[in-house]
């Protein structure tokens, strides 16, 4: 378990576990669900990096957050069998200000929700699995195959997966009340994905742990008045960036 647990912090980048501040893992996308389906996968890219570096800094300034502590690294990410460029955040808060966060970015990016996960927690109730490729190997067409095949082996696997260098991490999330989204226990869950990597070529099941993990639904309204301003500029970006794009 202490090996699995560096392993991951190699990955993740996380803290270590004695220092007192938590290291929160924000994942999120800003191409929203009802984007233009025809863009490429480059100018949804563009539309990510353009909100990384327009409009988060100024929700982290709502957020009363200093950005400066704030990392946001560019991957890619799947989401109800869809791979998009998605946006990880790593600071280190405690649980009520990170969901505030996760809140305010939901609603300025129109997402149904924000993934936030503490992978250091002691008794984190979300398993996870780690599928690894060969080194380079992953690109989104390969990421978007595999979770395809995820899906076709266990329709559970199909709700997401972040992707860290060639690796793909997929979280058994669940819900208020502790059931998990994907219908199966976590045993399930790693068997399943298992069996996929199994069939996919190249791909291998590495590693599986647990973390404290929630998604953050979208508020019906922001909490910051400084925030009404970024969902008509996200609007704004996303018509300039995919609408104006001929359709592929």
């Amino acid at each position: 378990m202490r090996r699995l647990a560096l392993a991951l912090a190699l990955i993740l980048g996380s803290a270590p576990a004695f220092a007192q501040a938590v290291t929160q893992h924000l994942f999120f996308e800003a191409v929203p669900a009802g984007a233009p389906p025809g863009a490429s996968y480059d100018a949804r890219q563009r539309l990510t990096e353009r909100a990384r570096t327009e409009l988060l800094p100024t929700i982290l300034d709502a957020a009363g957050l200093d950005g400066t502590g704030a990392v946001t690294d560019l991957r890619m990410g799947g989401y109800r069998l869809q791979t998009n460029p998605s946006l990880h955040m790593t600071l280190r808060l405690e649980d009520a200000p990170a969901d505030r966060l996760a809140g305010a970015i939901a609603w300025s990016l129109e997402q149904e929700s924000v993934l936030v996960a503490d992978f250091d927690s002691a008794d984190g109730a979300t398993g996870y699995a780690l599928v690894r490729f060969p080194a380079g190997s992953l690109t989104p067409d390969r990421a978007q195959r595999f979770f395809l095949a995820a899906a076709a082996e266990q329709d559970g696997l199909g709700g997401g997966y972040t992707a860290f260098g060639d690796t793909l991490l997929f979280l058994n999330l669940r819900n208020g009340d502790g059931t998990p989204y994907s219908g199966l226990p976590d045993e399930a869950f790693t068997e399943s994905l298992q069996r996929a990597a199994a069939a996919f070529p190249g791909a291998v099941l590495a590693a599986t742990g647990r973390a404290d993990a929630r998604l953050v639904l979208q508020p019906p309204r922001p909490d910051s008045p400084a925030l009404a301003p970024l969902r008509p500029r996200h609007a704004g970006l996303v018509s300039e960036i995919l609408t104006s794009e001929p359709v592929r």
